[in-house]
């Protein structure tokens, strides 16, 4: 039977108990299965809780003091012993656990911390005074108060039955964590039954509550893990179509880009051949009118038609270009392969450099 409060699963060389808070998304993505299920039902677990306990008496005379509880006496006999030689002793310094109340005090945790020892308890006790209790079953960590009870203003001196004041009365909780004031149980001292007459029930629901707290915490991170891969799941599929619009919209602007060139290409193969129809009626002309020297037409003819042969996407298989994808110049500022900037410059160029050709060309013409 697996003990109260430890984990169903042990992990080897985990570095730890690490919190399911802090998996990594290939963790929580993964199979997920099943809600957690428990084979032995609480009523079991608590009856074998209280067989293993049996009962937990609590002597006006103890023998044997839990490790715990000696330390503190130890501390408090040390204090005692320097109240004795010090010849100006502090109240600080004064013993903390003479008084019948914190005798009492000590007696109960002793009884309660050999008693959930019996189920692997490990009960530990912090500050001066020992307010902090806790009590550790694995993985499972419980907080314990036991003092005066809490009471109002209203009835801070009301007495009991017996004309016993309340300030000697003592409650036992168990918290839902350190710090909380949440009870999870609670016990206390009653005009007909003392607080000590609790303490087997007090040690069955303490070691119980550790594994009602498992249970409750493995139902959690499966509720977590559920909702958890849900949202990443869930932002996966927004990633994979903003992804997908990205990808729509980055084709359709490669697409528009080529019709774009396209019709610039075919803008310029037009005007290319404007000027060389512009070229061939001036050298006509010249020929007719013998008014300028032939070597300055034919000059101006070369350089016309390099301006011509500059634009014509025909050329060289410029007109391939209008094929090639932009994204890359866009995206790294870098021209798209078989692309220059002089390229580019010449585009803006050739309406320039068709201008001076075809309004003269068409008075020519006409």
């Amino acid at each position: 039977m697996r003990p109260p409060g430890m984990d169903d699963e042990v992990s080897i060389a985990s570095g730890g108990n690490r919190s399911y808070q802090y998996w990594n998304k290939e963790e929580i993505l993964g199979f997920v299965g099943a809600p957690p299920q428990f084979a032995e039902p609480i009523v079991t677990v608590r009856a074998r809780i209280a067989n293993t306990v049996d009962h937990v008496p609590v002597p006006h005379k103890v023998r044997t003091w839990h490790p715990a509880i000696d330390r503190l006496l130890k501390e408090d006999e040390k204090r005692r012993e320097k109240q004795l030689t010090d010849p100006y002793p502090m109240s600080w310094d004064k013993p903390v656990f003479d008084t019948p109340f914190e005798r009492r005090r000590l007696r109960v945790l002793n009884s309660l911390f050999l008693a959930v020892a019996k189920m692997n308890g490990k009960p530990s006790v912090c500050g001066r005074e020992a307010r902090e209790i806790r009590i550790s079953f694995f993985q499972q960590h419980l907080c314990l108060t036991l003092d005066r009870p809490k009471r109002s203003n209203r009835h801070a001196q009301v007495l009991n039955t017996t004309g016993e004041s309340c300030d000697t009365r003592m409650c036992l909780s168990i918290l839902s964590g350190f710090g909380s004031e949440t009870v999870l149980a609670f016990w206390q001292d009653e005009d007909a039954r003392k607080l000590e007459m609790h303490m087997t029930d007090v040690a069955v629901q303490t070691i119980l509550t550790a594994e009602i707290q498992y249970r409750e915490g493995a139902l959690r991170q499966y509720q977590w893990r559920v909702r958890r891969k849900a949202e990443l799941e869930e932002e996966q599929r927004k990633r994979k179509l903003e992804a997908e619009r990205a990808e729509k919209e980055r084709k359709k602007r490669i697409e528009q880009a080529r019709i774009n060139r396209l019709l610039g290409d075919a803008a310029a193969f037009q005007q290319a051949g404007e000027i060389r129809k512009y070229v061939e009626v001036i050298r006509l002309t010249i020929a007719r009118d013998s008014s300028s020297s032939m070597d300055e037409v034919e000059q101006w003819s070369r350089w016309a038609l390099a301006q011509a042969d500059r634009i014509d996407p025909a050329i060289g298989g410029r007109f391939l270009k209008a094929m090639q994808d932009e994204d890359v110049s866009q995206a790294t500022g870098q021209l798209p392969i078989g692309q220059n900037r002089d390229s580019r410059r010449s585009d803006r160029e050739r309406v320039a450099i068709t201008s001076l050709f075809l309004e003269p060309a068409k008075s020519q013409a006409e």
